[in-house]
């Protein structure tokens, strides 16, 4: 083999070897950090709900079902001057909801724009294709728009559930600053659960068995 080839692999590998593991790195460190976060979430809501007398702790453990342990945890919510029951059914099914919209929003979309670009012809002319794509951007910034609001509302609704979980351990401002935590710093959420999980209630209402009880305090 050539020399100048021979030297131009050697260049090659010792770029793409180092992009390599640092890509593996990333990877696995994502692959980590999710496991904790399943593991953590899942011992703390499946205490929780042990020490509460709440049935189904293990659905801490599965993806998507915790959040309806999540709710069966808080309780009833308020939003605005409504209170909101079953929680733990309305965070089980926004997500689902939420990613059939998607799906569904997204595939009218393409489907609709290429439907039209066909129905041109086999050689449309440049400009009567430029005519479509002004309403296909309006079309995508629309949906988006709808996507982001409904994501925001789940995540209203589940930051809610979580500060009402909050509230049921902490008083004063500690509620709201766990709740920030969880926001806005990565793996706070599972942590913080996890430190409350062997807590003991407050003064707080919550849902056991789907009955509203009031905890004296034991402290």
């Amino acid at each position: 083999m050539d020399d100048a080839i021979k030297s131009e692999i050697a260049e090659g590998l010792n770029v793409a070897i180092p992009v390599l593991i640092l890509y593996l790195c990333i990877i696995g460190s994502i692959v980590i950090l999710g496991f904790i976060n399943y593991v953590l979430r899942g011992i703390a809501i499946y205490r929780m709900s042990v020490n509460r007398g709440i049935e189904n702790g293990w659905l801490g453990f599965i993806p998507y079902a915790y959040n309806y342990q999540l709710g069966q945890l808080s309780g009833e919510i308020e939003l605005g001057s409504k209170k909101i029951k079953n929680t733990g059914i309305w965070l089980l099914v926004m997500p689902i909801i939420y990613g059939f919209v998607f799906s569904a929003g997204y595939a009218v979309t393409m489907v609709s724009f290429f439907f039209r670009v066909f129905s041109l012809g086999r050689n449309p002319m440049p400009e009567e294709v430029f005519k479509i794509i002004p309403t296909f951007i309006i079309s995508m910034i629309i949906f988006v728009l709808i996507l982001l609001a409904a994501q925001v509302f789940l995540y209203l609704f589940k930051y809610l559930a979580l500060h009402k979980i909050f509230s049921q351990y902490n008083t004063g401002q500690k509620p709201v600053f766990y709740l920030i935590l969880s926001m806005f710093v990565p793996m706070a959420e599972p942590i913080l659960l996890f430190m409350h999980s062997n807590k003991p209630l407050i003064n707080r209402q919550f849902t056991m068995n789907n009955e509203q009880l009031m905890i004296k305090d034991l402290n």
